[in-house]
């Protein structure tokens, strides 16, 4: 076997999530965890299974301790590690922030003389320097220490994650409901779990037990007539008047304009976000899977974003992200502006005359 046969394929964070949540509710553990990642949902519901799966509530307040580490001295959190648990099997230890903890390269030590006794959970904010302990002393003693990255999820991935999530509180998502989903919240998972309870409640326990891409729309306050997506097209085709009408109406109905404009400037920014990186594809010799994994884009949506690309040359994007840039400052508190204005402006700048080349 060649030595590129004989690697092993890389877990996706999904699949390294799923394995150690079977690890956990089956009591299969390892000493030491170290977490990091940009994608922290997955290390939340870890350490909320590893708790609520360990240690009976009546056990908590003796065998489980969770810290932080710029409140806590590294030698006092070893020690922690270090404790008997009384009167049941394990205790728990989580130290979040483990990475802000300051001398934490003690830690070194439970790579070597781990607790027996403990399961001892390390949750870094940033990536962790792997050349330095304790990093390097637990990287290398895997017998002991898992070490974990969760990284975002591709997009790809995103729509099985959802529908596995909806299906495991009783619910399905109609086909190309997750996808909108994504497209009004970006990639979160946290954020997007949040958004599935929340339609739950709103679909309520009705015998279909569906989320359909009406009910987003409508718990949003919009509909298939008036929605962001069809403002997206209408800045995209270049229709000013359409534009203005929708983005009128978008405002009109929201609980909260300031909130309905940053929706608004998150999913036109992805939108214009991936035409740039459209136009660094080159014109031919890529599959649609390829270009799909470079920009983001669905493969059934490239035949659309390519006519789009040819009524926004790479110029006129990049000032319309940075007019979206601006948009979103504004709205946050730097003018003195209502949203209604901002918004109202930022249509009229982005579908000015074209620029000439």
């Amino acid at each position: 076997m060649s030595a590129a046969g004989s690697r092993r394929k890389k877990k996706s964070a999904l699949q390294i999530y799923k394995d150690l949540k079977k690890d956990f509710e089956g009591g299969r553990f390892k000493p030491v965890y170290l977490f990091y990642g940009r994608e922290s949902y997955f290390a939340d519901q870890l350490q909320q299974i590893l708790i609520e799966d360990t240690i009976s509530p009546e056990d908590r307040d003796f065998n489980l301790d969770v810290v932080y580490g710029p409140d806590i001295a590294a030698k006092d959190a070893l020690g922690i590690c270090q404790m008997a648990p009384m009167l049941t099997e394990r205790r728990i230890v989580i130290i979040r922030a483990f990475d802000k903890l300051q001398g934490n390269k003690l830690f070194a030590t439970l790579a070597k003389w781990p607790n027996p006794a403990a399961i001892v959970l390390l949750i870094c904010e940033g990536r962790p320097k792997f050349n330095a302990d304790p990093y390097y002393a637990l990287r290398r003693n895997p017998k002991v220490a898992q070490v974990v990255e969760f990284a975002p999820l591709w997009r790809n991935q995103m729509g099985s994650f959802l529908r596995e999530y909806a299906d495991s509180r009783g619910y399905k998502l109609e086909k190309g409901a997750e996808q909108l989903l994504i497209e009004f919240l970006g990639t979160g998972l946290a954020l997007l779990t949040q958004e599935i309870e929340k339609l739950i409640t709103y679909v309520g326990a009705s015998e279909r037990r569906v989320i359909t891409e009406q009910d987003i729309l409508q718990a949003s306050g919009q509909t298939r007539e008036i929605n962001v997506f069809e403002l997206q097209d209408a800045i995209t085709d270049r229709r000013r008047v359409e534009a203005h009408r929708i983005a009128e109406q978008l405002l009109r109905g929201a609980s909260s304009r300031q909130g309905e404009c940053l929706r608004i400037l998150a999913v036109l920014s992805q939108h214009f976000l991936k035409l740039w990186k459209l136009h660094g594809c080159p014109s031919y010799g890529l599959k649609p899977a390829d270009i799909s994994k470079r920009t983001g884009i669905p493969p059934n949506m490239i035949y659309k974003y390519r006519q789009a690309a040819r009524k926004w040359p790479l110029p006129e994007i990049k000032r319309a992200m940075q007019l979206f840039l601006s948009a979103d400052s504004e709205i946050k508190g730097f003018s003195k502006r209502s949203p209604h204005v901002i918004m109202t402006l930022l249509i009229v700048r982005l579908l000015s005359e074209p620029l000439r080349y």
